[in-house]
This record gives C-alpha cells, structure tokens and sequence, in this order.
C-alpha cells in the first residue's frame, strides 16, 4: 500500500536544488551523511513502488541495505503508512531537517537543532550488520519514530530547559520521553492495519511491553486521541522507564557543571501551558489537555524510584548550592499571584 494513495491530495513542490540524479550522488549534504528529509521522502515514493510485489514480513525483514540512506528510506517507508508518522515528515521536509545515521553511545536519538539534523542510532557496528539482524531493524524503526516526534518537539519550542530547577528538567525530560515513545508506539500500532502485525508484537515483547500491553487495550476501545493520555499515564508508572530517563537527564547535568556550575539549572518553574504545548498533534489540539494540571502539581510524579540516581541528583545539588535558592513561600495566595502570576496557571479553564 502507498501511503501517498490515501484520500488526501499531496501537491509535492519541490525546490529546484532537488533537481538531480539521486542514483548518481543528489545529497543536499554532499559533505556529510546528513540527508534532506526532502530527498528522502521522494525516494520513499519510488521505494514504494518497488516493493508492490513484496509481502510486509518480506519489506521488514528482507529488504538490503547497502548504506544509511538505504535504511532511513525503508524505515520513512514504513512509519510514513502511519497518519501521525506522514503528517509530522511532511511538517518537517518544509523546515529544512535532514536525518542521518551514527554511532551513538547510549542508543538514543540526537537533535542539532542549529543545523536541524536529527542524528538516528545505528545500533549496529555497520550497515551490513543492521541489514542482517531482525531485532536491530525493529529498534532501528522505534528510534526514528522517537525522532520524528523529536522533530516535532523541537518544530513546537519544545526542548531541553536549563533555565528550570533542577527538579523541573528531571521532570519535563520524563514528559518529552514519554511523549516521543508513546507517539513511536503509536505509528507502529497504525501499522497493524496495513500487515505490520510482528512489528506491535515485538512492542509486547520489548523494553516499552508495559506501556505497550496498556496501549493495546486502550487503543482499541477508544478512538484517537482519546487512549494517549491514559498510556501517559502508564509510562509514568514505569519506574524502569524513569529510571532510565533520570539517568540521561543527570548525566546532561553533570556534563554542564563540569564547564560551568552556571548551565546547571535556573530558577524557572514548569508550567500546565508547557505540559499542553508538548501534547500538541498535527491535526490540532493537546492530548495531555486532561492532565496537565495533574502532572504540573502532583508529587508522585517527580518521585526519582533508582537510588543511585537520587544519590547523583543530590550530589549535583550540592556542588550548585551556591547559586540554587529555594522558591518563595507564600501564606497569602493573593500576594503570590500579584508576584508570579504565571505560577499557578489552571490548564482546565
């Protein structure tokens, strides 16, 4: 099925720098392996019709890749039969981004949001070993889907905060994470609808299998977008997924302290406005609309369950006493509003 032969009309115009042979060297980016999302969205047309003939299992599990470029288009080929997948790729060809692959550490996507380039994790030492490993492939894809919304993050001033304490950019880093895989779940549940089964069951068996066993039965029995916030939710109250998330967000901490004990953090407190800016979809409307109140005020939230991370959290702290200052306390709330009006915002009203 081409996801371009739906019921929507896309007039694709394209700029007159695309005007190459893509088979003979057409990259925007001749000097890197970055590649224009642009580029790689018209080639995912003419992939699309090469793969007439082969079966889902055999486009996911078969297809050759002889270089990254390779492996973006068959992975924009797949997520972009998603209507959340297409919308935030087309979105994004508009603004410029080009995506490319790297060897990255810890597995996990990269924005460069000066040049907008969405760097992918290989996960694999090379191409050739990501072509013949199955569950390699199946990261690859929920890794993209988790850039994609990336993209979209960055695309709606959604981004990393070093003006907020402390424990607000531990917390906001847990709700931009839960955002992005939550929507990478969400292309591959779509999927199921067009032969992608395997794909959703790999989810139940993998590292998101909570959240996806969540999902699962709050996606089928209401309509989207409805199940996205209880599958928020979920995620949540996944203390293996915090953990891990609190991890990436101390590390990024401790990497700035070590140049300057100013990047650390600020004074600047989360608001329900930023919550509802993160759960922002392409057709309109937040899906944490419900919840925004919830997760700005309630405490069970920003509970940090991994030991070693609070221990971490509190050594930073310490290093920074210098300069971090306890919030004011007010016993009047009318004073406190004429003061700071912004702090307390109701995302209900």
């Amino acid at each position: 099925m081409h996801f371009l032969n739906d019921q929507e009309t896309y007039n694709f115009q394209f700029d007159e720098r695309y005007n190459v042979d893509f088979k003979t060297g057409g990259d925007l980016f001749e000097d890197g392996d970055a590649y224009a999302l642009e580029d790689l969205l018209r080639l995912v047309k003419q992939q699309q019709s090469e793969d007439d003939d082969k079966t889902p299992d055999q486009v996911l599990s078969s297809t050759a890749f002889c270089s990254d470029e390779d492996t973006l288009i068959w992975g924009l080929s797949i997520l972009c039969k998603s209507s959340i997948g297409r919308a935030i790729a087309f979105d994004a060809r508009f603004e410029d981004w080009a995506l490319e692959v790297d060897d990255i550490e810890d597995g996990y996507p990269i924005i460069d949001a000066q040049l907008r380039i969405l760097i992918l994790p290989r996960g694999t030492p090379s191409v050739s070993a990501l072509s013949k490993s199955y569950y390699d492939r199946v990261q690859f894809l929920l890794n993209l889907g988790r850039g994609l919304r990336m993209i979209w993050q960055e695309m709606n001033g959604v981004r990393t905060r070093i003006d907020l304490t402390a424990d607000d950019q531990i917390f906001f880093e847990r709700l931009r994470s839960a955002d992005m895989d939550i929507m990478a779940l969400r292309m591959i549940w779509d999927l199921r609808l067009d032969g992608y089964a395997a794909l959703w069951r790999n989810m139940i068996a993998g590292h998101l299998g909570d959240v996806a066993v969540a999902a699962n039965g709050f996606w089928e029995q209401e309509e989207f977008p409805s199940g996205l916030a209880h599958t928020f939710l979920t995620w949540m109250g996944c203390d293996h997924l915090l953990a891990e998330c609190d991890n990436r967000s101390l590390d990024e901490m401790d990497a700035r302290l070590q140049r300057s004990v100013n990047d650390v953090c600020g004074i600047s407190m989360l608001t329900g406005n930023d919550i509802l800016n993160l759960g922002r979809l392409p057709e309109g409307g937040s899906y944490l609309a419900p919840l925004a109140r919830t997760l700005c005020y309630s405490a069970e939230f920003r509970h940090i369950p991994d030991p070693v991370n609070d221990a971490h959290l509190r050594q930073i702290l310490e290093e920074c006493s210098e300069i971090i200052r306890p919030p004011l306390m007010f016993h009047d709330t009318e004073l406190e509003r004429k003061i700071f009006p912004d702090r307390i915002i109701d995302t209900l009203a």
